[in-house]
């Protein structure tokens, strides 16, 4: 079985004194990784609000937009064990989930496992590609109790 090192750091400012369960959150990157067959490796979750990773977005893709999750591929060679960091936008997450009328730890852990995918292979550039990608996420979803999150008027 594979080892993995999950870090988790919260970034954002949550108005209301909620914050993310981490050891959940844990449960829910390594249920990702073993689902995947990831051969171990390093994750590193960064929860973030709207202004931080509006940042993020212009300095590395030279957009200052928000968006809901950015992953980065730290490793030097693809051969080596996964090392990445999945940015999600808690602030995001709440509004959503308010709007949807979805647990917005729901709407949190779509960020985390999409982000994760992305890390394992998966893209979304295609509309087959965004398909196949969303189906995996539900399933995913499906399985840790969430059931389907993502929702066609988000595309």
């Amino acid at each position: 079985m594979a080892d993995f090192d999950i870090n988790i750091t919260d970034d954002f400012e949550w108005p209301d004194g909620t914050k993310p369960d981490r050891p959940r959150l844990t449960e829910i990157v390594e249920y990702v990784l073993k689902s995947e067959r990831a051969p171990g490796g390093t994750v590193s979750l960064a929860i973030i609000g709207d202004e931080a990773i509006c940042r993020l977005k212009k300095k590395y893709f030279g957009t200052a937009a928000v968006t809901d999750v950015i992953s980065f591929d730290l490793r030097d060679k693809s051969d080596e064990p996964l090392d990445c960091e999945v940015v999600v936008n808690a602030q995001r997450a709440r509004q959503v989930a308010q709007q949807s009328g979805i647990d917005w730890l729901a709407e949190l852990s779509l960020y985390v496992v999409h982000g994760l995918l992305h890390q394992l292979g998966y893209n979304d550039k295609t509309q087959q590609d965004s398909q196949r990608m969303h189906l995996r996420e539900d399933k995913l979803l499906s399985e840790l109790g969430f059931g389907k999150v993502f929702g066609e008027s988000r595309e």
